[in-house]
């Protein structure tokens, strides 16, 4: 292969595999909405995390888990469903989330996103936040290393061949 096929196919491969990591970002993806939830992601409107006054019950959410400001969330889309749990996260009227989301409201896919965490955590099937990172580092790695080798070959070639060339010629002269 030559050295723009090579270049050409670790781009290539590199744009999948960031598009593929960037996949949490469609609509309903419980991975982001818990993403949202703890506040590891901003909501783009600037409002506070759910997690500051909200609790989920025996989810591995580290010490915080059990904020207490707000009711606990762990029996959410068990008690409202899904349609009740929308219709929530699309007003957020509550007394004392006017004042934090009145001017921030959620995005449809924040609240979707949301929706599809706390169906998740009413399952108990709670997502594994940055469980491809590894996979990825490994893949975007290994196709740098292939982009190096193939930018760099010509040029070894183009210091390897003058000094084998120079050493052939003094062999030649000894003998």
């Amino acid at each position: 292969m030559t050295k723009q096929v090579l270049i050409r196919l670790s781009l290539l491969a590199t744009l999948l595999i960031f598009s593929a990591s960037l996949s949490w970002a469609l609509p309903g993806d419980p991975q982001r909405g818990e993403s949202l939830y703890v506040g590891t992601i901003s909501f783009s409107a600037g409002g506070a995390p759910c997690l500051a006054c909200h609790g989920i019950f025996g989810h591995e959410l580290g010490l915080a888990a059990g904020a207490n400001y707000g009711p606990d969330l762990t029996s959410l889309f068990e008690n409202y469903g899904e349609e009740g749990v929308a219709g929530v996260l699309g007003d957020l009227s509550f007394e004392s989330m006017v004042a934090i989301y009145a001017s921030r409201p959620l995005t449809e896919n924040e609240q979707s996103d949301l929706l599809a965490f706390f169906s998740s955590v009413a399952t108990g099937t709670a997502p594994d936040i940055g469980s491809n990172f590894v996979l990825h580092v490994i893949l975007v790695t290994a196709l740098l290393m292939i982009l190096i080798g193939a930018l760099g070959w010509r040029r070894l070639q183009g210091v390897r061949r003058p000094l084998v060339e120079r050493t052939r010629n003094l062999k030649g002269e000894r003998v």
